[in-house]
């Protein structure tokens, strides 16, 4: 044989190997499956679908009808994706399918479409046979009940619409209750919440910083200024010592303050008893104080205020009068005695 024969049977094999390496690459493997040999007449199974092929072809899985024969098909997977090995992939689909009549059942092979470019092809599944299994009977005891069903468990889902009506209910006959109750006492159906409540001596303050900027004895309103000046000490003194101050006399507050238990110093109560003193003299006597009087009782209340309070007091300036202005009064005063 010479060297050109050689040759030539030599680029031969090596086109024939190049052609088996080739066609390996280019190999489809199709195969389907069942979870177990057998089931029990009625049981569920699965049927596994699985390609492995190159990336570049695309395969058309036959439509499986819902009923094969005697085997139902109950529900069909997405067919699944995944990468193997080089550039090839798989691809995996899952029926779910049962059987209710006992033997043995033909699953028949079914086609797959390939198409590689412009080159469709087709490859056939193998087959597969489900044995179905008769629940064994002893013939023996003769005819028996039918067993009951299973009672599923009862899951969140099934009961969350019940609990929402139930909480919807609730708060209809809640709302219904609390708006024939606010009605019933003359009370409007939503309001803001109260502000909370001042202490006394800061309102006593605050109501002491008022009269002072009215300046009403400087207008010559005096029994108006010594009434708004009472009703704020009385009015300090019910809410601080809890005595009915607003209805009772200047003795009755005194000898209050004398049977009291709190720890009030005798400065303190005499402040006091300027003040209601001469407010009851102008009020019901029609005395005119002079104006260092007026200014002195303001400042008794401020003291008196500041020493029997059970809090810290911040300094509350006192009211300032010029003396020009006090004489000017104290002339003022002379001149209507004349």
């Amino acid at each position: 044989m010479n060297r050109k024969v050689k040759l030539k049977y030599i680029c031969l094999l090596g086109i024939f190997f190049m052609s088996l390496l080739l066609a390996n690459g280019q190999e489809i493997r199709l195969k389907t499956a069942l979870e177990h040999d057998s089931i029990w007449l009625g049981d569920q199974i699965k049927m596994l679908v699985v390609v492995e092929q190159p990336s570049g072809i695309k395969v058309e899985f036959p439509h499986l009808p819902d009923s094969i024969q005697k085997v139902e098909v109950l529900k069909r997977s997405k067919i699944d994706t995944s990468k193997l090995d080089g550039a090839r992939i798989q691809l995996k689909q899952t029926y779910l399918i049962t059987c209710f009549d006992s033997g043995a059942h033909y699953i028949p092979p079914y086609y797959f479409r390939f198409k590689n470019g412009d080159h469709i092809d087709s490859l056939r599944s193998n087959s597969l046979t489900l044995v179905v299994k008769f629940p064994p009977v002893d013939l023996k005891k003769g005819p028996v009940d039918i067993k009951k069903p299973f009672t599923a468990p009862v899951t969140f889902k099934e009961i969350a619409p019940w609990l929402l009506a139930i909480i919807l209910l609730a708060a209809i006959v809640f709302l219904v209750i609390y708006a024939i109750s606010r009605r019933r006492r003359n009370r409007p159906l939503f309001q803001r919440p109260a502000k909370p409540k001042l202490p006394p001596h800061i309102i006593a303050l605050q109501e002491l910083d008022k009269l002072k900027g009215e300046q009403l004895w400087q207008q010559e309103k005096v029994k108006d200024y010594y009434t708004r000046l009472t009703d704020i000490v009385r009015v300090y003194i019910e809410e601080r010592f809890e005595m009915a101050a607003m209805e009772q006399t200047t003795p009755e507050i005194l000898t209050g303050f004398k049977n009291l238990k709190a720890d009030i110093d005798s400065k303190s109560v005499l402040e006091l008893k300027q003040i209601l003193e001469l407010a009851d003299l102008v009020k019901f006597a029609k005395l005119t104080p002079l104006p260092d009087e007026n200014f002195n009782m303001l400042s008794n209340a401020y003291l008196f205020v500041k020493e029997t309070t059970n809090e810290v007091v911040t300094t509350t300036p006192e009211p300032e009068v010029r003396e020009e202005e006090i004489v000017d009064l104290k002339d003022k005063k002379e001149e209507n005695q004349l």
